[in-house]
């Protein structure tokens, strides 16, 4: 079966072990929020509409996608809906790539991303970040894949795991070579609502000057709203119109009383969002403390998202760290290794739990490598 070919998912069965064996998890980037009241109180209305065990439009519910049209200053009409980014990126690769494609993923890199490559039949380029105080892009290896027939690169911006956000500059360059070698950009943007050191620049800002970008987004983690399942895919609308075919085709529509939610949570209040940029900006310097004064790790800085990516010393494989500190230290982290290449010699630790959580991860973190 073709299925045997793709990974398990490590995070859900390192949630379930940290479970079973009572380890602090910072495995798991789940919001510590509840989705805000009013979003919940939309959700509730949407029972007693007559019409919630009908079929939505497929493309997603016309006052949803304007609101997300009005919030990006897009046309309506390039707006899909999907369930949750996941299926967004999945929907986009399905669309655009065919049986032996170069596919260039910038790397370490969100680890469902590989195995939507691989359900396309597509063929896995790594294109490594440069590591130092910062990440950086590899421009000069982006350009070499393009000069090798690359179709699609994919880029995570704020990254998972590495925190990397990337530079206007770095995306005005990026944005340049797919114009001359006329490869597509998809950017992962579930995290845009949060970086820390500098402002943010979308791929939407380089709309103009290229025809084949692709922008994917969430409510997920902005909103709390991971078990809603609600993203949404931005592109030109002769392109959304055969992205359109994929979506169709594996889910159908995205559930009503999610798209209403989301609507409440576009046309609502937002300091729910400004109240968690804080906190979060509060457990990333939590975690950047704690994990600079451990001399065993390096840590680039935390750009943007809610996760650290350290690297260790020594030859030991992530797998094993992980697991010792699973075992020993009673503390989940992921394995870098699941990250694509550039990721061996790293964990990822999640700082989007409670301040009473990540204090005793990091407390075990630090003993475990003293």
């Amino acid at each position: 079966m073709f299925a045997s070919h793709l990974p398990e998912s490590v995070i859900k069965k390192l949630t379930i072990r940290a479970r079973e064996l009572g380890a602090v998890n910072l495995g798991q980037g789940i919001p510590s929020f509840p989705t805000p009241p009013h979003i919940i109180t939309a959700a509730k209305a949407t029972l007693d509409d007559p019409t919630i065990g009908v079929y939505p439009n497929f493309l997603g519910e016309l006052v949803l996608r304007e609101e997300i049209a009005k919030k990006l200053n897009q046309d309506t009409k390039n707006i899909l809906v999907t369930v949750g980014a996941m299926e967004g990126t999945a929907t986009a690769i399905l669309s655009i790539v065919e049986n032996g494609d170069r596919v260039g993923i910038v790397t370490p890199d969100y680890c469902n991303h590989f195995p939507q490559v691989m359900l396309a039949r597509g063929e896995i380029i790594p294109l490594p970040l440069h590591e130092g105080d910062h990440w950086t892009l590899d421009l000069s290896c982006v350009e070499h894949e393009a000069k090798q027939g690359m179709k699609l690169l994919i880029l995570t911006n704020p990254s998972n795991p590495t925190g990397f956000v990337a530079s206007k500059l770095e995306l005005q360059a990026l944005v340049t070579l797919a114009a001359n070698y006329g490869f597509w950009i998809v950017a992962d943007e579930t995290y845009n609502f949060l970086t820390y050191d500098v402002p943010y620049t979308s791929l939407l800002d380089f709309w103009d000057e290229c025809e084949r970008l692709i922008v994917v987004r969430s409510f997920s983690k902005e909103y709390a709203m991971t078990g809603w399942r609600v993203g949404y895919v931005v592109a030109r609308e002769g392109t959304l119109k055969t992205f359109a075919k994929v979506h169709d085709s594996l889910v159908g529509c995205v559930p009503k009383i999610s798209q209403r939610a989301a609507i409440a949570a576009l046309a609502g209040p937002q300091d729910f969002v400004t109240q968690n940029q804080t906190a979060y900006a509060r457990r990333r310097q939590m975690a950047m403390e704690a994990l600079g004064t451990i001399p065993e790790l390096h840590l680039p800085t935390v750009g943007g998202a809610y996760y650290a990516f350290p690297r260790y010393e020594g030859e030991e494989v992530s797998v094993d760290v992980c697991e010792d500190l699973l075992t020993k230290a009673k503390v989940a982290v992921v394995p870098g290794i699941y990250f694509g290449d550039g990721g061996e010699g790293h964990f990822r630790l999640s700082f989007a739990v409670d301040d009473a959580i990540l204090t005793e991860g990091l407390h075990r973190l630090r003993h475990f490598f003293s």
